[in-house]
């Protein structure tokens, strides 16, 4: 792995960075925070304008045919920002599986207009009583005529309010899976709104009868585990990268604190245990960044990630909530107060902890691989 960017990734990095700075100062986000949809409009079709929603793919649907890493690096200035916009929803759970499994007219039909902003996608993995998406979904898919019936119930579906297509996994024989193409505005499906740790507004929805056309089917309908399987890798990946941002940006905000305030007539930045907490969120960050950009490399490079992810998963939470702290701590009382930004990376951190998966969680994943190894000759 090549550990510094090329130069197009730097100018992907660095555009999405300018862009989402400009559009997004404080008192920004503050506004956006407050209306119902908790979506920066503006800022979407800036970014679709900017070929920023298409960087991950491919040329004949009008993207830029870059690869899930240059995604991430979009989604980590995005973290940087604690932007409340739809990309992870958009490009990271929907166009990619689309773009990967799609028939070339659902290709056609979606991914263009991923690219122009005009469309937003998200997946409805989650279910209840589970940390992870399921292996064998309780929400179930029957044979209608020549389409299909969806009925269950999904969880902490992101974005689904402005979602026009929806990927649902769901169960179509005792051990098979199928991934339908739904649209959350369709007779049989009802959305509840659930404000999460972040203030994102995701959804749990519920099929009752909810028809879907064949041609709605991504793949087929019976080895649906694997599209599954391949959105949930890259979902990881995206989380990670999101949180390298949100620990890089609550970092700055405590190193320019920290460096400003003073007690007893100098600037706490030169207090020993201040500095040693602040360099151990540096660690932290560091750690973060590199294993996030190490699972996206592996995933663009169709080389195992199992591990890699789980490592990654693993930092993102335990490290992430590690910074998340020091922030708080290093800020006093500040650090708690709404009108300040640090409150945004606090939270925000929390919910990525906890999404798809903890820390122990991923650390368990990961002794199952290792143990599941033959041994090394000695």
């Amino acid at each position: 792995m090549e550990l510094t960017l090329d130069e197009n990734q730097q100018a992907i990095n660095d555009l999405a960075g300018r862009i989402l700075s400009e559009q997004l100062p404080p008192e920004r986000l503050t506004a956006i925070e407050t209306q119902p949809d908790w979506f920066a409009a503006e800022t979407w079709t800036k970014l679709a304008q900017a070929q920023l929603l298409g960087v991950a793919l491919p040329e004949d649907v009008g993207g830029s045919g870059f690869s899930v890493v240059e995604a991430c690096l979009v989604l980590e200035q995005i973290g940087r920002t604690a932007a409340p916009l739809p990309y992870f929803a958009t490009v990271i759970l929907g166009a990619m599986a689309i773009d990967a499994f799609g028939s070339p007219a659902q290709r056609a039909r979606f991914l263009p207009a991923v690219v122009d902003g005009s469309l937003i996608l998200t997946a409805a993995l989650a279910e209840a009583g589970n940390v992870l998406v399921p292996a064998l979904p309780a929400t179930v898919a029957t044979r209608d005529g020549d389409g299909w019936r969806l009925d269950g119930e999904k969880r902490f579906v992101p974005a689904a309010h402005l979602a026009g297509r929806m990927l649902v996994p769901a169960r179509t024989a005792a051990d098979r899976v199928g991934v339908f193409l739904v649209d959350p505005k369709s007779p049989g499906i009802a959305l509840q709104r659930v404000e999460t740790t972040s203030r994102e507004p995701q959804f749990v929805v519920t099929f009752s009868a909810a028809k879907v056309e064949a041609s709605d089917v991504l793949g087929d309908p019976q080895q649906g585990a694997a599209i599954v399987d391949w959105i949930v890798q890259r979902a990881i990946a995206g989380l990670c990268a999101m949180q390298a941002g949100v620990c890089d940006a609550a970092l700055r905000l405590t190193a320019k604190h920290v460096s400003e305030r003073e007690q007893f007539g100098v600037k706490i930045a030169t207090f020993q245990a201040v500095a040693h907490r602040a360099a151990d969120a540096y660690i932290d960050t560091e750690a973060v960044t590199l294993t996030a950009r190490h699972a996206a490399w592996r995933l663009a490079t169709n080389l195992p990630a199992d591990e890699t992810l789980s490592v990654a998963k693993f930092w993102a939470a335990e490290g992430g909530q590690r910074v998340a702290h020091a922030a708080q701590h290093l800020h006093g009382g500040i650090g708690v107060d709404t009108a300040y930004a640090l409150h945004r990376y606090f939270r925000w951190t929390k919910q990525i902890e906890l999404t798809l998966g903890g820390a122990m969680v991923h650390l368990a994943r990961l002794g199952a691989h290792i143990a599941a190894q033959p041994p090394a000759d000695i």
